[in-house]
């Protein structure tokens, strides 16, 4: 029987030695919503097209399907990260946060700590991680673990919301309290979204699962986040096509079926279509030193073992 209690997230404490922290190497966040907090050192990544570099007391949130470059860490770089379920943690934000807001984050994703914040998401991440070690090193019983899991996952979105909190007080927008119908019409498309746009990429697919026209659809979407559906829909599909092609070693074939293209061919000029390159062009002026010298693996390491 397995001893380790099943959690919607994994916490890792990281030091500059962690062997998938080597400069200059590439990593995926493969389908999870994180967060990394730096306690001590810095550490410099391009991620997403753009450079950042985390020190001390900074917050980074990152989302699924980005590829990290790391560029450079300091020898006494440490730090904690935190792996999230993308369906555990959706309906958690939702509750709380607007549209605008939730899209505040991507725009926005690092954030740094005054001393007392830092404080405060340290000792959550420290006491989230012990709890977890001390309770998957004990036997017990199956009731007693179920109990444990909910005691952890209450521990564990306690910190989300602290973070949350955390975040928009040093980011302050107008804040819309009660969130309306199409709120809820364009945060139901963004999780559906994440899950099918690999497969999906018709508007009316999306507005046929909310029981809208494609039209009223595409108008709601569009006046909540100021972009039409199916433009949200192209670029979450380049964008992944992008990081494939510029970090990963796979083939354009097997990028192309990865996103359920029917021929690399229809692959091929649905990515130049949007990006005046086709995927081969792409690769050869974009791809990074890191992916050369990396040709020889199969796969890339995830950010968080």
């Amino acid at each position: 029987m397995d001893k380790q209690i099943q959690l919607p997230f994994e916490c890792t404490e990281l030091k500059s030695d962690s062997p998938f922290l080597i400069e200059d190497s590439l990593i995926s966040t493969g389908d999870m919503i994180g967060l990394l907090l730096c306690t001590e050192g810095s550490i410099e990544a391009n991620i997403d097209t753009r450079k950042y570099s985390i020190t001390k007391g900074n917050i980074f949130f990152y989302t699924p399907s980005f590829f990290v470059h790391i560029l450079h860490k300091s020898d006494n770089f440490c730090g904690i990260a935190i792996r999230v379920d993308y369906d555990f943690v959706l309906p958690a934000i939702n509750r709380v946060l607007s549209i605008r807001e939730q899209l505040l984050f991507k725009g926005n994703p690092c954030i740094s700590l005054n001393e007392r914040q830092f404080e405060t998401v340290e000792s959550l991440m420290t006491s989230l991680i012990s709890r977890i070690e001390l309770e998957n090193k004990s036997t017990i019983s199956m009731q007693r673990k179920t109990l444990m899991r909910e005691l952890i996952i209450s521990m564990g979105t306690t910190l989300l919301f602290e973070t949350l909190d955390i975040y928009l007080t040093n980011n302050p927008i107008e804040h819309v309290s009660n969130l309306d119908r199409n709120d809820t019409i364009v945060q139901n498309f963004f999780i559906s979204l994440h899950h099918n746009y690999k497969v999906e990429r018709d508007v009316a697919f999306y507005a046929s699962q909310q029981c809208m026209t494609p039209s009223y659809f595409t108008s709601v979407i569009k006046n909540k986040t100021s972009k039409p559906a199916l433009q949200w829909i192209i670029e979450t599909v380049i964008t992944d096509a992008k990081q494939l092609l510029q970090y990963s070693n796979s083939s354009i074939k097997e990028i192309a079926i990865h996103l359920n293209f029917p021929t690399q061919s229809f692959f091929g000029k649905y990515f130049k279509q949007y990006t005046g390159l086709s995927p081969k062009d792409y690769r050869n002026k974009f791809a990074t030193h890191a992916h050369i010298e990396n040709k020889h693996k199969d796969h890339l390491p995830i950010f968080l073992p």
